[in-house]
């Protein structure tokens, strides 16, 4: 539509006058208007969008049977819809032009199925991997708990001889405080001596 405006504008003379006949649709070759404006055109793409969201709600977990069959149902769907609300075109699609959407649908759905199946191997691969780690984790807890255990009996036998080292440094202690001086010769019946005093 640009193109024809800009053409009209470089030319105007072109554009104007008895001689020159309206355009013709390159798309369903009608004359009047252009193929940017062609009411056709615009229906096909209302259709295609139709016909996408209709596949883009079922890819649920449902079979690919009943999917292809609400596919089929929804595009109909679409199709009839569209000949009620535009009702200054009598034309209808044809079997052709419905035949080659179907297609395209059909591929689509297809490639989002096969990206469906590949997701849900990579979720149940994840599971799998996420219960070996519990696994692994309760095994963990319970060899950490062993080890816990070890060093605490560890850590009792070194108490039980660091008590014992105590004890016996204390009596030897008490033992030496109690010995007396070998030159000290009381109580055995000398006397001690005295020192005389200058």
């Amino acid at each position: 539509m640009n193109k024809a405006r800009r053409f009209l504008k470089k030319n105007p003379n072109k554009g104007e006058g008895s001689n020159v006949d309206p355009p013709t649709c390159f798309e369903c070759n009608k004359p009047g208007h252009i193929k940017v404006d062609c009411p056709q055109l615009k229906k096909k793409k209302l259709f295609k969008k139709k016909a996408l969201k209709a596949c883009q709600l079922s890819n649920d977990d449902s079979s690919d049977e009943e999917v292809t069959e609400q596919v089929v149902n929804l595009s109909f769907m679409a199709s009839s819809d569209n000949e009620d609300s535009d009702n200054e075109v009598d034309d209808s699609y044809t079997f052709g032009e419905l035949q080659f959407t179907f297609d395209e649908l059909l591929i689509e759905f297809k490639k989002k199925c096969s990206q469906y199946s590949s997701l849900k191997k990579n979720v149940a691969s994840i599971e799998n991997e996420k219960d070996l780690l519990v696994i692994e984790n309760e095994q963990l807890k319970i060899d950490i708990k062993k080890e816990v255990e070890t060093l605490k009996e560890k850590n009792m036998n070194l108490e039980k001889s660091f008590s014992k080292f105590t004890l016996g440094s204390k009596k030897l202690e008490e033992i030496i405080v109690i010995q007396r001086p070998y030159l000290d010769k009381t109580g055995i019946g000398y006397a001690p001596l005295e020192v005389k005093q200058n």
